[in-house]
């Protein structure tokens, strides 16, 4: 039996460990949860050791809680990237020993905040600013944003409103500067708003929606006409707009199952290979959930939704699971039951569920899969949160599936604290090829929560084409587009000090979908730009933008969302500029 009901409870279940659980409960954005009575015979894993390294200085034990996951990104002149957080009515940026990076952590005033950082060139100095938002219980709430260096940037905070969740930035009117796409909650309506990086609303917006807000946005050409558009989510709705606020052809796109949105942001993908991008988000509903994929003229795409059990509150996950090159698509479900009651989903494009899912009898998924190669077998693993904690030492823990959905050997991570809404992120975060995992614990309810942050190298090989969720939402900007996945890819080859600046010829190429490009830098604290141009001339993904310290780099770029032909790519520095040609051969 499944009811919905609007009080927030702790249910505490035994389900297989040796001591009992205790299983936060977060409601829609309107208030409700489901609760599930019936029983699963199926238990979860017992608690066993972890089997990856620690950063020196961690885990960090910082009071209150997170949510939705850290970024990396390079907040100093060093080449190494450092961890950011939101964490309660702090912004906290860690370097690789657990110190903090000077300037930080920032305090915001009133509320909490709600959501991960992002990280962007909101003013178009070359240099990424941290924006963040919070919000109070009804309403009220600020828009803020940082220097690196963590001063207010000019025209912030902004008291712009309640807003739901993490702040999404794009170069939206193409003016080299990233702007801010936020939702604002009016009850029983809602508003999207695009702001400048001087705090000011960008002409055409804000634009209403009927219902509540119900998640951060999606920006990405969703037409192919090298235009962003910006998808957004009310608890009824899909909403998709032109920069100057216009709405899209046959938006918004009603839910058709009595069914609602709530924190499942949309993520954009061409999976159809029509060279536009689909837009794939979760639902709930008192039936279970839907996952959709619609067209860019707002049709479901043959063979969805499809459905889960139980209500969809993650971002779904794209990439390629079973190495058969066909995108799929992964998320889980979850509800409150006094056994372990939600599953793992995985289809590929076509609605098929792959070999091994659902995965049975697992602890309410809220946030988004992770998806990469974790234990070096070459093949892709799912990484998911989990929403419940022991009582007596409150512990909680990461898993990890397969791509044919059996444990992982050596998982689960164990953290002080439960990793419910935490999810993982992913990269080098040293540039010595290793794969690096940051996941959070929360213990704890109200203010009394402490976050557990904790930094591991897995000792596996960083290999950034199969990582194919590095972080929330792909990327430091939170865009939800499948493969924009920004510095996440850079590697450090040698550390030696090179004569002079070079830029190597692609390998391999021609190439199809990724292709590797080697350069040099001479001079320390050189700010390092590597884009790639389309035959018009037109940008069409950005490789590096941050300063480097001496050495030999090197950084794939993934093409698989563009088409066949001539491509340019232009690396450039204050004193340096070099171009050159390579080919695309699908």
């Amino acid at each position: 039996m499944k009811k919905f009901i609007t009080i927030i409870l702790l249910l505490l279940v035994s389900n297989g460990y040796s001591q009992k659980i205790m299983t936060p409960v977060i409601p829609d954005v309107m208030g409700n949860i489901s609760v599930i009575n019936n029983e699963f015979s199926k238990s979860v894993f017992a608690f066993e050791a972890n089997s990856f390294t620690l950063f020196p200085g961690f885990p960090k034990h910082i009071q209150y809680n997170t949510q939705e996951g850290a970024i990396y990104c390079n907040m100093d002149s060093d080449p190494e990237f450092e961890i950011v957080y939101n964490i309660g009515y702090t912004v906290q940026a860690f370097n690789l020993d657990g110190t903090s990076v000077p300037g930080w952590p920032k305090t915001v005033a009133s509320y909490a905040m709600d959501g991960s950082p992002s990280f962007g060139d909101i003013d178009g100095d070359g240099q990424g600013e941290i924006v963040v938002t919070n919000h109070g219980a009804t309403s009220g709430g600020y828009i803020y944003a940082y220097k690196k260096n963590g001063t207010v940037c000019t025209g912030f905070p902004v008291n712009h409103g309640y807003t739901t969740r993490t702040p999404v930035l794009a170069d939206v009117n193409n003016d080299g500067k990233m702007e801010i796409i936020v939702n604002k909650r009016t009850y029983p309506t809602g508003w999207v708003y695009v702001y400048k990086g001087d705090g000011t609303v960008l002409t055409g917006w804000p634009k209403a929606t009927a219902t509540v807000p119900a998640s951060s946005a999606a920006v990405g050409d969703i037409d192919n006409d090298g235009i962003p558009e910006i998808i957004t989510e009310s608890y009824s709705s899909i909403y998709a707009f032109k920069p100057n606020g216009d709405s899209i052809p046959g938006f918004p796109f009603v839910l058709p199952n009595g069914d609602n949105t709530s924190y499942s942001s949309p993520v954009l993908a061409d999976v159809d290979n029509d060279n536009k991008r689909e837009i794939i988000f979760g639902t709930h509903s008192s039936s279970g959930g839907f996952v959709y994929i619609l067209k860019q003229n707002a049709t479901v795409l043959s063979g969805w939704p499809k459905t889960t059990d139980n209500w969809v509150y993650g971002p779904p996950a794209v990439g390629f699971i079973d190495n058969d090159n066909i995108l799929d698509i992964a998320v889980g479900d979850q509800v409150m039951s006094t056994t372990p009651a939600d599953k793992l989903y995985a289809w590929n494009v076509n609605g098929t569920a792959l070999t091994g899912f659902p995965v049975t009898g697992l602890n309410a998924i809220n946030d988004q899969v992770s998806l990469a190669d974790i234990d070096g077998d070459g093949m892709t693993e799912l990484i998911i949160d989990d929403n419940t904690q022991t009582i007596a030492d409150t512990l909680g823990q990461y898993l990890a599936f397969n791509h044919d959905g059996t444990p992982v050997a050596g998982w689960p991570l164990i953290t002080k604290g439960t990793t419910m809404f935490s999810t993982p992120c992913l990269g080098d975060l040293n540039g010595n090829g290793i794969l690096d995992m940051t996941g959070a614990g929360i213990e704890g309810f109200g203010n009394s929560s402490y976050t557990n942050v904790y930094a591991w190298n897995t000792g596996m090989t960083y290999t950034p084409l199969k990582v194919y969720v590095p972080m929330w939402q792909y990327n430091t900007r939170h865009n939800g587009v499948y493969g924009d996945y920004l510095q996440i890819g850079i590697i450090t080859i040698e550390s030696k000090i090179p004569e002079k600046f070079s830029l190597y010829q692609n390998y391999p190429n021609p190439f199809n979908p990724s292709t590797n490009i080697r350069f040099e830098i001479p001079k320390g604290g050189q700010f390092v730009t590597l884009k790639v141009y389309n035959i018009l001339g037109r940008g069409v993904s950005t490789l590096v933008n941050q300063k480097l310290n001496p050495g030999t780099y090197e950084v794939q770029w993934n093409a698989d969302k563009n088409s066949s032909g001539v491509y340019f790519y232009r690396l450039e520095t204050g004193s340096f500029t070099d171009v050159k040609r390579m080919l695309l051969v699908k």
